[in-house]
């Protein structure tokens, strides 16, 4: 959890709109993309993560992702596994904590084909709830490990989350292992996330 003290004063640096009230900056805290845009945004960039992981040479399953010890299994799943929370949280009325995101893949989910087969049910569940969800304004609110938000919100960091992380999964194909990406997204589809500059942090963790 990245923390920012001012003195004895500090603030839990999860939210931008919280860090910036903290130092007394100027923040617009709504996200500038529609909630039907992060959807269609997500559902993007979920098809573009089976696609690539369906590229990933089964023996690099085990090894760790450049300089972090997590298994490229690990952050596969997690790709998917951080919508299958928010389904968890929205349909089912889940608190959101940081153990809910992050648990590692169940001893059924191996294999590429095991990821892809899992991106897609995921991927038709957010489906299924998207089209019989009321509040396509996502004016609700979500209690989680970092505060209540609005609903908004949440769906942004559930949708820029994924993005960077099929970011990282074309580094690896690319720059790691010499295989182009099938249909690989561009800048401009992620234009109106708030994912950072660079797909990768090369300090070691």
């Amino acid at each position: 959890m990245p923390v920012v003290s001012r003195g004895k004063k500090y603030v839990f640096a999860q939210m931008l709109k919280d860090l910036a009230a903290f130092l007394e900056v100027p923040y617009d805290t709504k996200p500038k993309l529609s909630p039907q845009q992060l959807i269609d945004k997500l559902d993007m960039i979920m098809s573009a993560a089976q696609r690539y992981i369906a590229q990933i040479p089964e023996e690099q399953l085990d090894k760790n992702m450049r300089n972090r010890q997590r298994p490229i299994r690990n952050l596969c799943y997690h790709i998917f596994r951080l919508e299958e929370a928010f389904m968890e949280v929205v349909e089912d009325k889940v608190y959101l904590t940081r153990d809910l995101l992050n648990p590692p893949p169940p001893p059924e989910i191996r294999t590429t084909k095991d990821l892809v087969e899992y991106g897609k049910r995921t991927q038709r569940r957010l489906h299924a709830w998207w089209d019989k969800f009321e509040d396509k304004d996502c004016e609700g609110e979500v209690d989680s490990y970092y505060g209540r938000q609005p609903l908004h919100n949440v769906l942004e960091r559930h949708t820029w989350h994924p993005a960077q992380h099929t970011r990282q999964l074309m580094l690896l194909l690319e720059e790691d292992n010499g295989i182009k990406p099938d249909r690989p997204l561009t800048d401009k589809d992620f234009e109106g996330l708030p994912i950072p500059k660079k797909a990768w942090d090369d300090e070691a963790a």
